[in-house]
């Protein structure tokens, strides 16, 4: 039974057998000793890079894209990008090494050598992606090539005119893999070849890829051809240089991929933010100096037109306010963009860098929040996306919060004894409690708050007035005020500080002070409380150990502050 890879195979075959046979058969025999060597290891590369991935089976996700013919940056990618640059490399020395060619068709060739060396670099880093409208300018590029190459064939000897066709032809077979093939609508063709099994899965980017590096080949034969017309017997350093500095090209682009490879993998923190359009953030990094903040995020997609007239947009903004203090815009870049295997399936991986410059006199000791959101231009509108599906906090359905900061203040050495000192490195100074309160009314508490170690995790503050006697009884706090509290009790919790800096953003040499304006309720008891405070995590509701100045625990680890007498409403 006939299927779509043995289908493919066989498109393959009958491009790549008779072409090749001819061009050893009419061609290859003209070139020198060591352009024959180096055509004929060229030609078994491709056939080997083209049929293995056909044959094997991969154990692994990086194995799957080493070999995929469809990935960037991969061995099929250097190849190709290392035979363009070996054409330029032979055509920028025939413009330099033969003189006895005239002054045009020197130029000639070191502007064909100027081109290819382009197209090597593009291979490989995508810089179309760049180019807006890219393909007008890939055609507009070729069709200047082409029209020189037909004016120098027209003025060079009729010997040399076999090149030339050679090299037309090349650049022919090149273009229709590299622009024809990949703008067919490729699921529309195999759907029509439903009476293949498995057609859902034909895969035309192979033939795509091969008529790449079939046209790529024979414009290399025509380059060497038209050098060993000029130059039959070049010197060994010439010789040597035609195998030696493709390899050193392909020493070049390996780190950049290695590196890039890394920079995803191991230096940015895994996220997954999932957008409506197809779009995942799948990793980020935060750089910070003195007076801005630098963002590198690396945003996939299986089909790459999702990420079409995308941007983001990155605000810090005021926790406790709302207010944006800082903002910029970018649209997405897809200047680096490679592909990854994924599970059952390959995506797009774009790497995006945001810049956000800090305005002076920042407000200090406060959260600070870096938001991130992603829009997408329609005509002149910006629509921003909605957010299906993230693992980092949101602000609202379309702007997810990477992470918070605060700006230090300078911390000032408090002259009074601390009230407290928590087993987390957090110390209670000052605390400034009125007499007298109403009930119905807001109650006014200053604290002093001083921290020694950088905070880990939410904590809250608590607040607990404890009924000791009605108006005009005695009974002394410091002497057993326990022991006459009747039992009944009021609380009020808040985080210290509250909103404005949470504990989990407290660093070491923190010292800030807060009121809290407490509304008491109307219809609590007149009388004398006793208040206590102290702190609780968030997580567990568990409270944090307290000492005194002398080191020895509060009972429930609750701190007292002194008596309130309340009046009546």
């Amino acid at each position: 039974m006939v299927t779509i890879e043995a289908l493919i195979r066989t498109l393959i075959a009958l491009l790549y057998i008779p072409i090749s046979l001819f061009v050893y058969w009419r061609l290859v025999p003209r070139l020198l000793l060591s352009g024959r060597l180096l055509v004929s290891v060229l030609l078994a590369a491709q056939v080997l890079v083209i049929a293995l991935p056909q044959g094997i089976q991969p154990t692994s996700q990086f194995e799957r894209w080493f070999w995929d013919l469809n990935q960037e940056g991969n061995i099929a990618a250097a190849l190709a990008s290392a035979q363009l640059a070996l054409v330029s490399i032979v055509a920028l020395l025939s413009a330099w090494l033969i003189r006895t060619w005239p002054t045009w068709r020197r130029l000639y060739m070191a502007g064909l050598g100027l081109v290819f060396l382009f197209f090597a670099w593009d291979e490989f880093f995508l810089v179309h992606e760049r180019i807006r409208n890219w393909e007008i300018f890939y055609i507009a590029l070729g069709a200047v090539v082409v029209a020189a190459t037909l004016l120098v064939a027209t003025r060079s000897p009729a010997q040399s005119r076999k090149w030339h066709i050679c090299l037309l032809t090349g650049l022919a077979i090149s273009a229709a893999g590299a622009i024809a093939l990949e703008y067919l609508r490729i699921p529309a063709i195999c759907d029509q070849l439903g009476f293949l099994p498995e057609a859902g899965r034909c895969q035309l980017f192979i033939v795509e890829e091969s008529l790449e590096f079939l046209g790529i080949w024979l414009t290399l034969v025509a380059a060497l051809g038209l050098f060993s017309s000029a130059r039959p017997r070049p010197r060994p350093l010439v010789r040597v240089l035609l195998f030696v500095l493709p390899l050193l090209w392909i020493v070049v682009l390996s780190p950049a991929t290695l590196v890039t490879f890394l920079d995803f993998r191991l230096l940015h923190q895994p996220i997954s933010i999932e957008y409506e359009p197809g779009v995942e953030l799948q990793a980020y990094r935060v750089d910070r100096d003195e007076d801005s903040f630098a963002l590198d995020l690396f945003a996939s997609t299986v089909d790459w037109q999702d990420y079409n007239d995308l941007g983001y947009s990155l605000h810090l903004v005021d926790q406790a306010s709302g207010e944006s203090l800082a903002g910029t815009d970018a649209s997405a870049s897809r200047q680096q963009r490679w592909r990854i295997a994924g599970r059952s399936y390959y995506f797009w991986i774009y790497k995006q860098r945001l810049s956000l410059q800090l305005p002076p006199r920042l407000p200090s000791n406060r959260a600070l929040q870096m938001v991130l959101s992603l829009w997408r231009r329609e005509g002149d509108a910006f629509l921003r996306q909605r957010i299906t599906s993230s693992d980092l906090p949101l602000l609202n359905d379309t702007q997810v919060i990477l992470g918070q900061f605060v700006l230090p203040a300078e911390s000032a050495v408090s002259s009074s004894l601390p009230a407290a000192k928590f087993e987390n490195g957090f110390t209670l100074g000052a605390v400034d409690l009125p007499e007298r309160a109403q009930a119905g009314e807001a109650l006014a508490i200053s604290f002093a708050w001083r921290a020694d170690k950088d905070g880990l995790e939410d904590t809250v503050q608590f607040l607990h007035f404890g009924y000791v006697s009605p108006p005009g009884e005695g009974g002394s706090v410091e002497e057993g005020a326990e022991s006459v509290e009747s039992g009944a009790w009021w609380a009020y919790d808040q985080q210290p500080l509250g909103a404005r800096l949470p504990t989990r953003l407290w660093y070491s040499g923190l010292a800030d002070t807060e009121t809290w304006e407490i509304p008491l309720p109307a219809e609590l008891a007149p009388g004398r409380y006793t208040v206590y405070t102290g702190l609780y995590r968030a997580s567990d509701q568990v409270r944090l150990p307290a000492n005194d100045t002398e080191g020895t625990p509060y009972v429930d680890a609750r701190v007292p502050l002194g008596v309130l007498i309340v009046e009546g409403a």
